[in-house]
């Protein structure tokens, strides 16, 4: 495989309140920090770039995949790198940026990853409609989550590791025991497509965002709907809360990241610079930046101070 591939290293173009623009050959738009915050993993066509934080600079090109690279992951101890593409996961020495093993079970594109918060276990959500939860050091699957009827469009651990929580192209969130892979609850209200799920720092709420333009929240553990924190006019791609849990950054197709109150859904901040729309938004583990990916294949930093 090719991995040459010519960028344009201008940075003339930052727009304000951005510290770099990043992005080589077609990006994804699948973004994740480390656990210590200095290196941010980007999904792409011809594999997984790393990228120093502090610098901007390209640290390493994980290369291997023979499709598009859909979904990226950091371990907890931030020694291992997955990466999800058609029909398979990698997982990657992230010291040396050499592949550790394969795991082939999907029948599509894996859509998502998520390590579980003690790194023992990693789900995977995929176009074929299920999830699999795979041990990490036996490099088996250990549950099959059967339940959605479409695409698993992104999937999250509950901080405290007990609950799974899987946002589909069906409309509904489900809920799963994350020890035996059994279902708990769905939440359903969105209507369209469920893009992005992700739970408080707290565990007590969850957050939803779909193509339906709403952002919802839920209570973790009733599986109610809480309130509709926000509706726009277009679609919902990405959701996440800081790690104080007061906001939560939100990623669209008009290209803008919003920062809202996570109780009161009212704007804080917008972030504007992207020319198409924002498919994934990430923090930084400390809460001082926010790495966004968009469809006009960069991603840019932004200075949260």
């Amino acid at each position: 495989m090719n991995t040459e591939i010519d960028q344009d290293t201008s940075q003339s173009d930052i727009p304000e309140g951005a510290k770099f623009r990043l992005g080589k050959s077609s990006i994804i738009g699948n973004v994740a920090f480390s656990p210590d915050g200095t290196r941010l993993a980007v999904a792409g066509d011809i594999g997984t770039w790393i990228y120093d934080t502090h610098s901007g600079e390209e640290v390493s090109l994980l290369a291997g995949h023979t499709e598009y690279v859909w979904s990226v992951a950091y371990s907890p101890d931030g020694e291992t790198v997955a990466s999800g593409s058609y029909e398979e996961i990698w997982l990657w020495d992230s010291a040396t940026g050499h592949p550790k093993v394969t795991l082939k079970e999907h029948r599509d594109y894996v859509r998502t990853l998520a390590f579980s918060p003690d790194g023992s276990t990693i789900a995977s959500g995929g176009a074929d409609n299920i999830a699999i939860l795979w041990d990490v050091a036996t490099e088996a699957p250990k549950a099959t989550l059967k339940g959605h009827s479409g695409s698993i469009r992104s999937i999250a651990y509950s901080p405290d590791g007990s609950t799974i929580a899987s946002a589909s192209s069906d409309e509904m969130v489900v809920l799963w025991q994350a020890a035996t892979g059994q279902s708990k609850a769905s939440l359903k209200g969105h209507t369209h497509v469920v893009n992005s799920v992700a739970f408080s720092p707290d565990g007590s709420t969850i957050v939803t965002g779909s193509s339906d333009g709403t952002v919802r929240l839920w209570d973790a553990f009733t599986a109610r709907r809480k309130n509709t924190l926000a509706e726009y006019t277009f679609y919902i791609w990405s959701v996440v809360y800081s790690p104080d849990g007061s906001t939560i950054a939100i990623g669209g197709r008009d290209g803008t990241v919003r920062l809202v109150d996570a109780v009161t859904g009212q704007t804080k901040n917008e972030f504007k610079g992207h020319i198409g729309s924002v498919k994934n938004v990430a923090y930084s583990p400390d809460g001082s930046t926010i790495a966004s990916g968009s469809e006009d294949h960069s991603v840019l930093l932004w200075e949260l101070t």
